[in-house]
């Protein structure tokens, strides 16, 4: 179970990822993509999921077009299994 809300913000032209009254359950290898859909074949491996609860923060690389990703997963890669998403509005 994944819960929170997802948002992007611009400061200064740098990308973040904000997760927001985030909780998951516990998993091996999970990481943050930002995704063209779910589940993931186009998409920005953000890094490795800090937290399994809290506010979380990750930048976000180049200059990625957000009319074309528009998921937040939360993935493990070790077994290729989707954990949760949210759709970026």
């Amino acid at each position: 179970t994944v819960m929170g809300q997802s948002r992007i913000y611009n400061n200064d032209g740098k990308h973040t990822l904000v997760l927001n009254d985030f909780s998951t359950t516990a998993g091996p290898d999970l990481h943050v993509y930002l995704s063209q859909e779910a589940p993931p074949v186009h998409f920005i491996d953000l890094g490795k999921l800090r937290a399994n609860s809290g506010t979380q923060v990750y930048d976000i690389p180049g200059m990625p077009d957000f009319n074309l990703y528009t998921f937040v997963l939360i993935h493990c890669q070790q077994y290729n299994h989707l954990f949760g998403e949210s759709e970026l509005k």
